[in-house]
């Protein structure tokens, strides 16, 4: 079990045992984070009140796009079946948020059932109201691949009037809520649909925050040619570097992230690269959603605390009798400053304080006297929360999943032995790994004997400076030499014997077929005669 003595803590509570991390997450929450968020209107603000199932769910993977970019395709593609209520076409199908999720059976939950289910994380999308709840769906099928993760599948992003009046429902803040409690965001682009309109702009800055999470991907790839995609890629670049303000470059998985069989064989090594990088980072995700739930409270904890700070400036700064909306007129309007001034007072990076005109918006009707000031005791809670609790509990991970064995997901484009088509690159593995058996064996010495004698070798040997030019013929960068020498001189005398020789050679080959070095070097691929040598060295 994960344990630690929370005694000495200004709350006083009993030292305290967690059966689970998510468990840990859910008490700690409950008893340091919750009550400051309800003493000073988090939940008014921001995002509302964490439930169990925030803590405890599978990871979830949301999938968004304009309409015909392949997010229906992409999960059929994902568990190898449709789900239940699945329709694809090139027109506009998918006019439902639909959560897929494991079940013994299909079955199809309509909105207003799946967000009276407490054992989900979905109950909060009912403040959203009826209009969106009949455009909400939960589909559920047996599915090995969902027993480990989620998936959310969303109505195509269109264009003008369709998109931003005649939803119905607030698309741009659902997609916020789900942005903010996924582990992963995919966001996909068709080659031939590069461009990104004023409503999928809303709904990429509806993410704003969670950046880390979006994994942009250009599908359908193989429907053009190589020069076609290198110019589609380009643009597709341009127009994310408007969006997406990040000094770094997105990054983004070329492929055709579908079953149909490949239209340009050209690109087929480069496809494999990218789609084994993507499977391998959502069969992971259950081995990274403790840390990322953690991290999750951990932000939102750090925003409850400048908030907290925010309104009891507000809340003291408000005049005793007149001038109330003067004076709260002047302080939403001087909001940055204000910012400003409690950052240097209480030692706090701006960069934790909330967009400054979101702020300004929200606190515009509000009567900043119906504020509470600060209360020290859950001030000194919430800091005890972010200094020892979280942290210690983020140490607890490992052991856990040692523990229950949490593993990878079984994405079947990935799951099993590696093979020259696909492998989960994980542990060092890659495109090249696979063929690493082909290495793993001893040189034919009898193979080099031309090449060795043409150094002109003294007593069966030869010098480092014989053999040097030799070697660096492979190209390869002297400190890589270095390491094959050091593992092919056996008997650790400066010289090479022909068996020696040929292991070098070996190893060479082996460095520029893109294989990692071995960082001993093992038995099997030791030539006989070096055998023979350090077994008569040992008796």
């Amino acid at each position: 079990m994960l344990q630690w003595l929370s005694q000495g803590t200004s709350s006083g509570t009993q030292p305290t045992d967690f059966c689970s991390v998510a468990e840990g997450l859910q008490a700690l929450y409950k008893e340091r984070l919750l009550p400051i968020e309800r003493h000073h209107l988090f939940h008014q603000f921001y995002s509302p009140e964490l439930k169990d199932a925030d803590f405890s769910s599978a990871p979830m993977v949301l999938l968004m796009g304009q309409y015909s970019t392949g997010k229906s395709t992409f999960i059929r593609h994902l568990l190898q079946r449709d789900y239940p209520g699945l329709r694809i076409g090139p027109e506009p199908t998918t006019d439902k948020f639909v959560c897929v999720l494991h079940g013994d059976v299909d079955s199809s939950t309509p909105g207003n059932a799946l967000v009276v289910d407490s054992s989900l994380p979905f109950t909060q999308l009912s403040h959203f109201g009826n209009a969106f709840l009949s455009r909400l769906e939960c589909a559920r099928l047996s599915s090995p691949i969902l027993e480990s993760i989620s998936l959310i599948d969303t109505p195509g992003v269109l264009s003008g009037e369709k998109q931003r009046l005649k939803r119905g429902y607030e698309f741009e803040a659902i997609v916020k809520w789900f942005s903010d409690r996924v582990d992963m965001i995919l966001l996909l682009f068709d080659v031939s649909k590069l461009d990104i309109s004023d409503e999928f702009r809303r709904v990429i800055l509806a993410a704003r925050g969670n950046d880390h999470k979006i994994h942009v991907i250009l599908n359908k790839a193989d429907c053009v040619t190589t020069q076609q995609l290198m110019r589609s890629y380009g643009a597709l670049m341009w127009s994310l570097g408007k969006v997406i303000d990040t000094p770094e470059v997105s990054r983004v998985y070329v492929g055709s992230f579908w079953d149909e069989p490949l239209k340009n064989e050209n690109l087929r090594e480069l496809f494999e690269m990218e789609e084994n990088d993507l499977y391998t980072l959502i069969a992971q995700l259950p081995r990274q959603s403790a840390v990322r739930k953690v991290n999750d409270l951990i932000k939102r904890a750090r925003l409850a605390k400048v908030h907290a700070f925010l309104m009891d400036h507000l809340y003291r700064n408000m005049p005793s009798w007149f001038g109330h909306a003067q004076e709260q007129e002047r302080m939403i309007q001087n909001l940055p400053n204000i910012y400003s001034e409690i950052a240097q007072q209480r030692s706090l990076p701006l960069g934790d304080f909330p967009d400054p005109r979101m702020m300004q918006h929200i606190l515009a009707p509000m009567d900043f006297s119906s504020f509470l000031p600060l209360d020290p005791q859950k001030l000194d809670d919430l800091d005890g929360l972010l200094q020892t609790e979280l942290p210690r509990l983020l140490k607890q991970i490992p052991d856990e999943q040692l523990r229950t064995g949490v593993v990878a997901a079984p994405v079947p484009q990935v799951s099993g032995r590696p093979t020259p088509f696909a492998v989960m690159k994980v542990g060092g593995a890659s495109e090249q790994s696979v063929y690493q058996s082909k290495w793993n064996s001893p040189p034919v010495v009898a193979d080099y004997v031309a090449d060795f004698e043409q150094l002109g070798p003294q007593d069966g040997k030869v010098t480092g400076e014989q053999v040097k030019e030799r070697l660096v013929e492979s190209h390869l960068p002297s400190s890589v030499l270095h390491r094959i020498w050091c593992l092919a001189d056996v008997d650790k005398d400066g010289f090479l014997t022909l068996p020696e020789y040929a292991l070098v050679i070996h190893l060479i080959k082996m460095k520029l077929s893109g294989q990692d070095l071995p960082t001993a070097l093992p038995d099997e691929m030791m030539p006989a005669e070096l055998k023979k040598l350090t077994d008569d060295e040992e008796s």
